[in-house]
């Protein structure tokens, strides 16, 4: 039997807000949205909460994971570029071992919220 190839897309990265401009060195989780591990598409995960406690309105919520144990959401704004304008690499990012499931991957790609 052949080997079953292993695609990106859905797979958590770790990342710092100064890949995409903010000068702030923060970690910042990342999901791949497509295939290509050195021209990457990502949106950026977030808290669903701001800091009054009230929940943030343009995020598409996902289920609690390892590597991202608050509630949170994805972005629907997705990133192509660093802040000079090259395209993201695979190896500019930590690699995590957590990955999203088909349902919230399909939610995020359709951008539509989860149903209460």
């Amino acid at each position: 039997m052949s080997r079953r190839k292993r695609y990106i897309k859905g797979r958590v990265y770790i990342t710092s807000d100064a890949t995409f401009g903010g000068a702030r060195k923060k970690k910042r989780r990342v999901v791949s949205m497509g295939n290509d591990r050195n021209n990457m598409s990502v949106r950026k995960i977030s808290s669903l909460y701001d800091k009054e406690g009230k929940k943030k309105k343009n995020l598409i919520p996902i289920e609690k994971y390892p590597d991202v144990r608050k509630e949170s959401g994805v972005e629907r704004k997705t990133q192509r570029h660093n802040y000079k304008g090259e395209p993201l690499r695979e190896a500019l990012m930590t690699k995590t071992n957590t990955r999203l499931n088909k349902w919230d991957m399909e939610r995020i790609s359709r951008g539509m919220p989860k149903k209460k």
